[in-house]
Protein backbone atom coordinates (compact mmCIF):
# COMPACT_ATOMS: atom_id res chain seq x y z
CA UNK A 1 0.00 0.00 0.00
CA UNK A 2 1.46 3.46 -0.82
CA UNK A 3 1.48 6.47 1.25
CA UNK A 4 -1.27 8.35 -1.68
CA UNK A 5 -1.23 11.43 0.98
CA UNK A 6 2.46 11.71 1.37
CA UNK A 7 2.81 10.98 -2.52
CA UNK A 8 -0.12 14.12 -2.83
CA UNK A 9 1.88 16.37 -0.33
CA UNK A 10 5.08 15.71 -1.56
CA UNK A 11 3.86 16.78 -5.16
CA UNK A 12 1.95 19.97 -3.32
CA UNK A 13 5.44 21.36 -2.21
CA UNK A 14 7.00 20.85 -5.62
CA UNK A 15 4.22 22.63 -7.35
CA UNK A 16 4.30 25.14 -4.02
CA UNK A 17 8.68 25.95 -5.10
CA UNK A 18 7.40 26.54 -8.72
CA UNK A 19 5.04 29.18 -8.02
CA UNK A 20 7.18 30.71 -4.90
CA UNK A 21 10.12 30.76 -7.75
CA UNK A 22 8.40 32.14 -10.43
CA UNK A 23 5.04 33.88 -9.66
CA UNK A 24 5.75 37.97 -9.83
CA UNK A 25 6.41 39.46 -6.98
CA UNK A 26 7.77 43.27 -6.09
CA UNK A 27 7.36 46.86 -3.94
CA UNK A 28 5.95 49.00 -7.30
CA UNK A 29 2.81 50.31 -7.85
CA UNK A 30 0.94 46.70 -8.95
CA UNK A 31 2.55 44.91 -5.34
CA UNK A 32 -0.92 44.68 -4.56
CA UNK A 33 -2.33 42.41 -7.23
CA UNK A 34 1.34 39.99 -6.89
CA UNK A 35 0.66 39.07 -3.16
CA UNK A 36 -3.19 38.73 -4.20
CA UNK A 37 -2.27 35.86 -6.66
CA UNK A 38 0.68 34.15 -4.51
CA UNK A 39 -2.42 34.50 -1.58
CA UNK A 40 -4.45 31.77 -3.40
CA UNK A 41 -2.25 29.89 -4.88
CA UNK A 42 0.77 29.20 -3.08
CA UNK A 43 0.47 26.42 0.25
CA UNK A 44 -3.15 26.14 -0.37
CA UNK A 45 -5.28 23.50 -2.00
CA UNK A 46 -4.39 19.42 -1.86
CA UNK A 47 -3.31 20.22 -6.03
CA UNK A 48 -5.07 17.15 -7.12
CA UNK A 49 -4.80 17.91 -10.80
CA UNK A 50 -0.91 18.72 -10.96
CA UNK A 51 -0.46 15.38 -9.11
CA UNK A 52 -2.68 14.41 -12.18
CA UNK A 53 -0.40 15.98 -14.88
CA UNK A 54 2.94 14.67 -13.14
CA UNK A 55 1.33 11.47 -12.37
CA UNK A 56 -0.16 10.72 -15.90
CA UNK A 57 3.62 11.43 -17.56
CA UNK A 58 4.78 8.71 -15.12
CA UNK A 59 2.42 6.16 -16.22
CA UNK A 60 3.29 7.14 -19.68
CA UNK A 61 6.77 6.59 -19.16
CA UNK A 62 6.51 3.36 -17.66
CA UNK A 63 4.23 2.05 -20.19
CA UNK A 64 6.44 2.99 -22.99
CA UNK A 65 9.13 1.52 -21.34
CA UNK A 66 11.11 5.05 -20.66
CA UNK A 67 12.93 7.29 -18.38
CA UNK A 68 11.48 10.64 -17.67
CA UNK A 69 14.69 12.97 -17.93
CA UNK A 70 15.54 16.01 -16.06
CA UNK A 71 13.95 18.72 -18.14
CA UNK A 72 11.20 16.26 -19.69
CA UNK A 73 10.20 16.29 -15.18
CA UNK A 74 10.96 20.11 -15.21
CA UNK A 75 8.27 20.40 -17.75
CA UNK A 76 6.17 18.43 -16.04
CA UNK A 77 6.13 20.26 -13.49
CA UNK A 78 5.73 23.39 -15.16
CA UNK A 79 2.33 22.39 -16.73
CA UNK A 80 1.28 21.11 -13.56
CA UNK A 81 2.13 24.37 -12.20
CA UNK A 82 0.29 26.42 -15.00
CA UNK A 83 -2.82 24.34 -14.26
CA UNK A 84 -2.87 24.93 -10.61
CA UNK A 85 -2.72 28.41 -11.53
CA UNK A 86 -5.97 28.33 -13.87
CA UNK A 87 -7.29 26.32 -11.01
CA UNK A 88 -6.95 29.40 -8.39
CA UNK A 89 -7.90 31.83 -11.02
CA UNK A 90 -11.09 29.78 -11.08
CA UNK A 91 -11.77 29.62 -7.46
CA UNK A 92 -11.07 33.41 -6.92
CA UNK A 93 -13.96 34.25 -9.44
CA UNK A 94 -16.17 31.46 -8.34
CA UNK A 95 -16.12 32.90 -4.57
CA UNK A 96 -17.04 36.49 -5.57
CA UNK A 97 -20.27 38.09 -5.02
CA UNK A 98 -21.57 37.63 -7.73
CA UNK A 99 -20.82 34.18 -8.39
CA UNK A 100 -21.18 32.15 -5.28
CA UNK A 101 -20.38 34.38 -2.21
CA UNK A 102 -18.16 32.72 -0.67
CA UNK A 103 -16.10 34.61 2.31
CA UNK A 104 -14.06 31.47 3.10
CA UNK A 105 -11.64 29.20 0.63
CA UNK A 106 -9.27 26.22 1.66
CA UNK A 107 -9.48 27.53 5.15
CA UNK A 108 -8.76 31.14 5.21
CA UNK A 109 -10.78 34.28 3.47
CA UNK A 110 -11.35 34.17 -0.03
CA UNK A 111 -9.65 36.20 -2.00
CA UNK A 112 -11.74 39.30 -2.27
CA UNK A 113 -12.19 38.92 1.29
CA UNK A 114 -8.76 39.28 2.53
CA UNK A 115 -8.26 42.25 -0.29
CA UNK A 116 -11.39 43.87 -2.53
CA UNK A 117 -12.99 42.46 -5.22
CA UNK A 118 -11.58 44.60 -7.98
CA UNK A 119 -8.00 43.09 -6.79
CA UNK A 120 -9.61 39.57 -6.64
CA UNK A 121 -10.96 39.94 -10.13
CA UNK A 122 -7.39 41.35 -11.40
CA UNK A 123 -5.49 38.46 -9.52
CA UNK A 124 -7.59 35.78 -11.55
CA UNK A 125 -7.10 37.53 -14.48
CA UNK A 126 -3.33 37.67 -13.65
CA UNK A 127 -3.31 33.99 -12.89
CA UNK A 128 -4.96 33.36 -16.24
CA UNK A 129 -2.18 35.46 -18.16
CA UNK A 130 0.43 34.36 -16.42
CA UNK A 131 -0.16 30.70 -17.01
CA UNK A 132 -0.09 31.22 -20.85
CA UNK A 133 2.83 33.51 -20.50
CA UNK A 134 4.89 30.82 -18.73
CA UNK A 135 3.74 27.79 -21.99
CA UNK A 136 4.73 29.87 -24.23
CA UNK A 137 7.99 30.84 -22.78
CA UNK A 138 10.93 27.96 -24.25
CA UNK A 139 12.98 28.38 -21.41
CA UNK A 140 10.44 26.29 -19.45
CA UNK A 141 8.93 23.88 -22.20
CA UNK A 142 12.01 23.65 -25.03
CA UNK A 143 9.47 21.83 -27.90
CA UNK A 144 7.63 25.19 -29.82
CA UNK A 145 5.25 22.73 -31.36
CA UNK A 146 4.30 21.26 -28.22
CA UNK A 147 3.79 24.58 -26.20
CA UNK A 148 1.36 25.22 -29.62
CA UNK A 149 -0.36 22.28 -28.53
CA UNK A 150 -0.44 22.15 -25.29
CA UNK A 151 -1.91 26.11 -25.32
CA UNK A 152 -4.33 25.33 -27.15
CA UNK A 153 -5.62 22.41 -25.90
CA UNK A 154 -5.63 24.23 -22.38
CA UNK A 155 -7.58 27.34 -23.90
CA UNK A 156 -10.39 24.84 -25.62
CA UNK A 157 -10.76 22.76 -22.08
CA UNK A 158 -11.64 26.79 -20.10
CA UNK A 159 -13.05 28.41 -22.49
CA UNK A 160 -16.88 28.80 -23.18
CA UNK A 161 -17.30 24.71 -24.83
CA UNK A 162 -15.32 23.59 -21.76
CA UNK A 163 -14.65 25.20 -17.67
CA UNK A 164 -15.94 28.40 -18.39
CA UNK A 165 -19.17 27.26 -20.48
CA UNK A 166 -19.73 24.96 -17.63
CA UNK A 167 -19.66 27.55 -14.87
CA UNK A 168 -21.63 29.88 -16.54
CA UNK A 169 -24.78 27.05 -17.15
CA UNK A 170 -24.03 26.44 -13.70
CA UNK A 171 -24.98 30.03 -12.39
CA UNK A 172 -27.91 30.51 -14.99
CA UNK A 173 -29.53 27.16 -13.66
CA UNK A 174 -28.83 26.45 -10.02
CA UNK A 175 -31.78 27.74 -9.29
CA UNK A 176 -33.60 25.39 -11.65
CA UNK A 177 -34.83 22.32 -10.07
CA UNK A 178 -36.21 20.12 -12.57
CA UNK A 179 -32.79 19.80 -14.89
CA UNK A 180 -32.34 15.94 -16.04
CA UNK A 181 -29.71 13.73 -14.93
CA UNK A 182 -28.03 14.36 -18.41
CA UNK A 183 -28.10 18.29 -17.71
CA UNK A 184 -26.29 17.54 -14.77
CA UNK A 185 -23.72 15.33 -15.88
CA UNK A 186 -23.03 18.11 -18.99
CA UNK A 187 -22.73 21.24 -16.26
CA UNK A 188 -20.13 18.90 -14.07
CA UNK A 189 -18.11 17.47 -16.55
CA UNK A 190 -17.88 20.65 -18.16
CA UNK A 191 -17.23 23.06 -14.62
CA UNK A 192 -15.14 20.66 -13.12
CA UNK A 193 -14.17 17.65 -15.19
CA UNK A 194 -13.02 19.64 -18.45
CA UNK A 195 -9.67 20.99 -16.34
CA UNK A 196 -9.41 17.85 -14.81
CA UNK A 197 -9.28 15.44 -18.26
CA UNK A 198 -7.26 18.10 -19.75
CA UNK A 199 -4.37 17.28 -17.23
CA UNK A 200 -3.64 13.92 -18.50
CA UNK A 201 -4.17 15.25 -22.02
CA UNK A 202 -1.44 17.90 -21.59
CA UNK A 203 0.99 15.19 -20.13
CA UNK A 204 -0.02 12.80 -23.25
CA UNK A 205 1.37 15.90 -25.46
CA UNK A 206 4.13 16.17 -23.59
CA UNK A 207 5.13 12.53 -23.35
CA UNK A 208 4.44 11.62 -27.21
CA UNK A 209 1.48 9.37 -25.99
CA UNK A 210 0.13 7.51 -29.01
CA UNK A 211 -3.51 7.73 -29.67
CA UNK A 212 -5.03 4.62 -27.90
CA UNK A 213 -2.67 5.44 -24.87
CA UNK A 214 -4.46 9.10 -25.36
CA UNK A 215 -7.77 8.43 -25.36
CA UNK A 216 -7.61 5.81 -22.78
CA UNK A 217 -5.39 8.50 -20.46
CA UNK A 218 -7.86 11.03 -21.41
CA UNK A 219 -11.16 8.70 -20.73
CA UNK A 220 -9.48 7.74 -17.29
CA UNK A 221 -9.53 11.75 -16.13
CA UNK A 222 -12.77 12.35 -17.47
CA UNK A 223 -14.17 9.44 -14.80
CA UNK A 224 -12.12 11.26 -12.21
CA UNK A 225 -13.64 14.30 -12.71
CA UNK A 226 -17.38 13.53 -12.42
CA UNK A 227 -16.24 11.36 -9.39
CA UNK A 228 -14.46 14.54 -7.96
CA UNK A 229 -17.16 16.59 -8.21
CA UNK A 230 -20.15 13.93 -7.10
CA UNK A 231 -17.59 13.53 -4.12
CA UNK A 232 -17.80 17.34 -3.51
CA UNK A 233 -21.24 17.35 -3.62
CA UNK A 234 -21.34 14.85 -0.78
CA UNK A 235 -18.87 16.99 0.99
CA UNK A 236 -20.99 19.69 0.56
CA UNK A 237 -23.48 17.92 2.36
CA UNK A 238 -21.98 15.84 5.24
CA UNK A 239 -18.62 17.49 5.98
CA UNK A 240 -18.20 20.80 7.88
CA UNK A 241 -16.56 24.04 7.27
CA UNK A 242 -13.70 23.87 9.79
CA UNK A 243 -12.68 20.37 7.41
CA UNK A 244 -13.06 21.26 3.97
CA UNK A 245 -11.63 24.98 4.39
CA UNK A 246 -15.23 26.57 3.29
CA UNK A 247 -19.21 26.68 3.91
CA UNK A 248 -21.04 23.79 3.62
CA UNK A 249 -24.70 23.07 2.87
CA UNK A 250 -24.68 25.88 0.39
CA UNK A 251 -26.22 23.13 -2.34
CA UNK A 252 -28.93 22.31 -0.29
CA UNK A 253 -29.48 25.77 1.03
CA UNK A 254 -29.53 27.19 -2.90
CA UNK A 255 -31.62 24.25 -4.08
CA UNK A 256 -28.56 23.57 -6.60
CA UNK A 257 -29.68 20.62 -8.82
CA UNK A 258 -26.68 17.99 -8.54
CA UNK A 259 -26.05 14.01 -8.48
CA UNK A 260 -26.97 14.66 -4.44
CA UNK A 261 -29.98 16.52 -4.88
CA UNK A 262 -31.53 14.19 -7.54
CA UNK A 263 -30.40 10.71 -6.66
CA UNK A 264 -29.75 11.29 -2.68
CA UNK A 265 -27.04 10.76 -0.75
CA UNK A 266 -26.79 6.84 -1.08
CA UNK A 267 -27.20 6.62 -4.59
CA UNK A 268 -25.31 9.97 -5.37
CA UNK A 269 -22.49 8.24 -3.45
CA UNK A 270 -23.07 4.66 -5.54
CA UNK A 271 -23.15 6.43 -8.92
CA UNK A 272 -19.55 8.28 -7.67
CA UNK A 273 -18.20 4.89 -6.52
CA UNK A 274 -18.83 3.28 -9.90
CA UNK A 275 -17.22 6.37 -11.77
CA UNK A 276 -14.03 5.80 -9.87
CA UNK A 277 -14.03 1.90 -10.58
CA UNK A 278 -14.61 2.63 -14.52
CA UNK A 279 -11.62 4.50 -14.16
CA UNK A 280 -9.66 1.88 -12.23
CA UNK A 281 -10.68 -0.44 -14.60
CA UNK A 282 -9.27 1.78 -17.59
CA UNK A 283 -5.95 2.25 -16.03
CA UNK A 284 -5.32 -0.84 -15.28
CA UNK A 285 -5.99 -2.63 -18.27
CA UNK A 286 -2.17 -1.59 -19.16
CA UNK A 287 -1.21 -3.67 -15.68
CA UNK A 288 2.00 -2.17 -14.99
CA UNK A 289 2.86 1.58 -13.63
CA UNK A 290 -0.89 2.43 -12.60
CA UNK A 291 -0.51 2.44 -8.52
CA UNK A 292 -0.84 6.02 -8.19
CA UNK A 293 -3.18 6.57 -11.05
CA UNK A 294 -5.39 3.69 -9.18
CA UNK A 295 -4.80 5.18 -5.96
CA UNK A 296 -5.95 8.51 -6.94
CA UNK A 297 -9.67 7.65 -8.50
CA UNK A 298 -10.22 5.40 -4.77
CA UNK A 299 -9.09 8.64 -3.04
CA UNK A 300 -11.25 11.06 -5.22
CA UNK A 301 -14.41 9.50 -3.90
CA UNK A 302 -13.00 8.38 -0.07
CA UNK A 303 -11.65 11.78 0.59
CA UNK A 304 -13.08 13.74 3.51
CA UNK A 305 -11.96 17.35 2.52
Amino acid sequence: MIDFKGKLKENSLEIDRFLDHNLPFGNGLNAKLFEAMRYSSIRSGKKIRAFLVVESGKFLSVINNKDITKSKYNELITIASVIEAIHSYSLIHDDLPAMDNSPTRRGKPSNHVKYNDHTAILAGDALFSWAFETIGNGNFIKNPQKRADICFILAKAIGPNGMVGGQQADMDFNTQNNLSLEEIEWIQNHKTGSLISCCSHLASILLDANENQKNILINYANHIGLAFQIADDLLDLDSSEDVIGKPVMQDKKNETPNFVTLLGKEEAYKKALQISNEAIDLIQNFQCGSENLVSLAKYTVNRNY
